[in-house]
């Protein structure tokens, strides 16, 4: 991948066009008595070749995306019981945080509590403790998934720029050849994000419900990649079918981020402010409770 080259591959074109166009008019001109082509105003017509591949040029680092991703990593490692069910986008977590075993019992500390709070904390807190964890654990997967997803994008629109340039350099090279002068252009950004299935939380009492996943193609499994065929040896064919490819890969990248990025994490993040209950620990019975109540049975009770 030459991506880093990206600005002097649309130089390279524009020279090589330039020169393909002067050679097609003097052969044109040499039945005419013409005058020889002005390269000037021929350079002009393809001005426009740089400033298309400008914006490519400044595409985001995929490898800004690797911090992020490891911080969600890190983070499920923490979460992680050992019990929870694992996706493609979480079995790179393999070993259980002990410390969360701690929470699966109150170690007897507290076997003189009685009243409302404390059948309430076990039920709400301990009994739950595990599942709420799990639950935690598993969206963070659905954002590392997101990132990842992203992160996919935007490296394969990379190099599907990097081969539109090289490929149409190429096409400029063998034209006028002996034989026919054909190429083509790949759209991989199109099978960068895939859904991911599997992915739910728990509910304590039972049952899952399912979250929107995404993923990228390069972890999950890829799908089929779209392409642009085209053939000829004219400069203006060339670059047309360039300018082409370029305005279909600008439409894929927008198409792979408002509908298969965009769309799913719309749909996470509805899922998530639905399930809260699942993913975050009731409100201590005690929070907010006044002294006199905080010391009935409905608060600590009593306290053998």
């Amino acid at each position: 991948m030459t991506f880093d080259q990206l600005m002097q591959h649309a130089k390279d074109i524009t020279d090589k066009a330039v020169d393909l166009t002067a050679m097609e008019l003097a052969q044109k001109n040499a039945t005419k008595s013409g005058a020889n082509p002005d390269r000037n105003a021929i350079r002009q017509s393809y001005v426009f070749i740089e400033s298309m591949f400008e914006p490519f040029s400044r595409l985001p680092d995929p490898a800004r995306y690797d911090p992020l991703i490891a911080d969600l990593n890190a983070a499920m490692g923490k979460l992680t019981t050992g019990s929870v069910r694992t996706t493609e986008l979480s079995n790179d977590v393999s070993l259980a945080n002990p410390h969360l075993d701690k929470m699966t019992t109150d170690g007897g500390y507290l076997q003189g509590w009685t009243g409302d709070a404390a059948m309430e904390f076990k039920a709400n807190f301990i009994d739950t403790f595990k599942t709420v964890s799990g639950n935690q654990f598993t969206v963070l997967s659905t954002l590392k998934g997101v990132l990842q997803a992203h992160r996919e994008m935007w490296l394969r629109a990379r190099d599907d720029i990097d081969k539109i340039a090289e490929n149409t350099k190429n096409a400029l090279d063998n034209a006028g050849g002996c034989g026919k002068n054909q190429w083509s252009f790949g759209f991989s950004v199109l099978s960068a994000v895939v859904a991911v299935g599997g992915v739910v939380v728990a509910v304590a009492t039972g049952g899952v419900v399912p979250l929107v996943a995404i993923g990228a193609a390069a972890s999950v499994g890829s799908a089929g990649v779209a392409s642009l065929t085209a053939s000829g040896d004219s400069a203006d064919t060339i670059i047309n079918s360039m300018k082409q490819a370029v305005d279909d890969l600008t439409r894929h990248i927008q198409e792979v981020e408002t509908q298969e990025i965009a769309q799913k994490v719309r749909a996470l993040t509805d899922a998530v402010h639905g399930n809260k209950d699942k993913l975050v620990s009731a409100r201590p019975s005690l929070a907010g409770m006044n002294d006199r109540d905080l010391t009935g049975d409905g608060g600590l009770g009593k306290s053998d």
